[in-house]
């Protein structure tokens, strides 16, 4: 008869100790909130000028396309794929919204959301019918996205002179408060509300969390994959036009820099990379902690070419302390 081999008691214990204590920290939902906490004091400790509600607004305005951003790799993410394209198209939407803002005025707006939602629909066709790996599918359309950002503004920037008053109130505040933020937390509370009332928030996690078991158990899980990688693209040509409007232009890399925060604002904020765990509302927070990270960086005088640097490094140490390793999945 076959016998099976344990690891011996000291080995589980030791293995469970700080790195599961860790990640079911991370789980919980209480680890980002607790970085944030921390940068801000560390933050405010090296420069008092931050707690000034001018710095702090400021900082809440640069945080809105990469939270955007975040949120709808968080969507993806959490069915157990990735999305390494919604940066990319986010800047292909700017260059389309420049270009279309003065003779379409606020309808370009809606045309340039729906039609990187269109995208993202086409991504997740693809990916489910071939299945290819979203990690494939998706580095791709980056590359193709980046060609034809290229392409349409012929390497340059466009600046936005006609039509741009149909966007320019985003950036307005009201009773101090940047509308800009104020409508992000409006798309987060309500993708939050969707997430926690409709069966589909559960259909999503059980699909990061074994999507064969979900699709056994009835879930449409082909048709939630797409939903997803719609909603990512979505947020991506939203957040374009929140970019467009807080710079008046727009060029063919404008938010390709933002892909790897995203990403690790995604984990920060204690969605696993293999699925099934974390939600909206941690990633929201988790976007504060890297808009805050760039802040401190900057505060310090770190030459922002080595700033991607670091926002890999978070990436890599904060999977390898929270990755539940007993489920083996990887990103699809």
């Amino acid at each position: 008869m076959a016998t099976t081999s344990q690891a011996p008691p000291e080995a589980r214990t030791s293995d469970t100790s700080g790195g599961s204590r860790l990640r079911r920290l991370h789980e919980a939902g209480a680890a980002p909130f607790f970085v944030l906490a921390v940068l801000v004091i560390a933050v405010g400790a090296y420069d008092s000028s931050f707690f000034q509600a001018a710095s702090l607004i400021s900082l809440l305005e640069q945080a809105v396309p990469l939270t955007l951003l975040a949120i709808g790799e968080a969507l993806v993410v959490l069915t157990g794929r990735i999305d390494l394209s919604n940066a990319g198209l986010a800047s292909l939407a700017g260059v389309a919204l420049a270009h279309g803002l003065g003779s379409l005025g606020p309808a370009a707006v809606a045309l340039v959301v729906v039609g990187a939602a269109a995208c993202g629909t086409l991504i997740g066709v693809i990916h489910i019918t071939t299945q290819v790996p979203s990690f494939i599918i998706t580095l791709g359309f980056l590359g193709i996205f980046a060609g034809l950002s290229l392409t349409t503004s012929r390497a340059d920037s466009i600046l936005v002179t006609g039509g741009y008053d149909s966007i320019e109130w985003i950036f307005y505040r009201i009773f101090g408060l940047p509308i800009s933020y104020l409508l992000v937390l409006l798309v987060a509370l309500a993708l939050m509300a969707w997430m926690k009332a409709l069966p589909i928030g559960r259909r999503i996690r059980a699909i990061g969390l074994n999507e064969r078991a979900a699709a056994h158990s009835g879930i449409r899980t082909r048709a939630i994959v797409i939903a997803v990688f719609t909603a990512s693209a979505g947020l991506a040509g939203l957040a374009a036009v929140f970019q467009v409007a807080r710079l008046q232009s727009a060029g063919a890399t404008t938010s390709d820099t933002l892909l790897l925060p995203a990403i690790a604002a995604v984990i920060v904020g204690g969605t696993a990379i293999s699925g099934g765990i974390g939600g909206v509302g941690r990633t929201l927070c988790g976007a504060l902690v890297i808009a805050l990270l760039r802040v401190g960086l900057d505060l310090v005088g770190v030459n922002a070419a080595f700033q991607p640097i670091l926002y890999g490094g978070i990436v890599i140490l904060a999977i390898a302390a929270t990755a539940n390793r007993r489920r083996g999945a990887a990103v699809a």
